[in-house]
């Protein structure tokens, strides 16, 4: 029996470490396999091209090999020229900015930047949604008098052109003047009345500031690239200069109190400087006999 009993003990002393290597001792948990997340695309900008804009029609813009008016003329840009590669290049001479453009000859150059804009295809301008925005922005700034948001809100390249008449005369704010009109009393002739041919004579808070009011606080119809009804009243409502400005018409209709002549429309152009757009001239029409 003793025999039997120093057996089995030597059996178990022996079992215990493989039991305990086996059963109770933990074992570490598996490394977890990496995981690499896909490089994030950044999208790359397209490059920046520029427009022609404030030429007449038969003018050509000139390219210089060099910054400034004494620098060889080594090419041209015709009025309407558009999709300009621009090469990032500025300088300044005197007052004038110069910016350093792609020619269609492959080669650089420079041109006097008051000529040029950046280029904007009309399909994309007409659905971008910054505009709906900045004339909303522009109503609020006229109703409140708000210089400094009206300001803010002008191309800071090239001011605001107003036209009260179509070949009326031009008014031109910069930012720095928008910032004050509301307390000028400056008189402005916008030229002649349509039907009377009298003079309109006034400051810009008594001419053009009711109107825009009227048309910019009512429920107008909106257009792209559209001058609808002022095609009526003169061969060429949107300026020449201005074809590679895209723009909105804001039309307010007429009454039945008054036969529906009593319409109103402000044609806006609207200019991008790095990618945001601004004010830059606003046209007006309305009925005339």
């Amino acid at each position: 029996m003793r025999r039997l009993h120093v057996k089995i003990l030597t059996i178990f002393l022996i079992l215990i470490p493989a039991l305990s290597g086996c059963s109770f001792v933990s074992k570490e948990a598996p490394a977890p396999i990496p995981t690499f997340a896909p490089p994030t695309l950044v999208p790359t900008p397209a490059p920046a091209k520029g427009a022609v804009i404030l030429l007449k029609e038969g003018e050509s813009l000139n390219i210089h090999l060099s910054a400034g008016e004494e620098s060889k003329i080594i090419g041209t840009l015709p009025a309407r020229a558009a999709g300009i590669p621009l090469l990032g290049g500025e300088e300044l001479i005197g007052e004038e900015l110069w910016v350093e453009i792609q020619a269609s000859t492959g080669e650089a150059g420079w041109v006097n930047a008051r000529y040029l804009t950046e280029y904007l295809p009309a399909e994309i301008f007409c659905a971008d949604p910054q505009i709906q925005y900045l004339l909303d922005d522009f109503y609020v700034a006229l109703e409140n008098k708000d210089g400094d948001l009206l300001a803010s809100l002008i191309s800071p390249t090239h001011g605001l052109d107003l036209r009260y008449y179509r070949y009326g005369t031009v008014a031109n704010y910069t930012p720095e003047k928008a910032g004050w009109v509301f307390k000028s009393d400056y008189q402005v002739n916008w030229g002649n009345e349509p039907g009377s041919g009298f003079e309109k004579i006034g400051s810009f808070s008594e001419i053009p500031l009711p109107t825009l009011l009227e048309v910019f606080g009512a429920d107008y119809q909106l257009s792209c690239n559209d001058v609808g009804i002022a095609a009526s009243f003169a061969p060429e409502p949107w300026l020449f200069e201005y074809t590679n400005i895209n723009f909105y018409q804001l039309f307010k209709p007429g009454t039945e109190e008054y036969a529906q002549m009593d319409w109103q429309s402000w044609l806006v152009g609207v200019e991008y400087v790095d990618r945001k757009p601004y004010i830059f001239a606003l046209i007006h029409f309305e009925w005339t006999p």
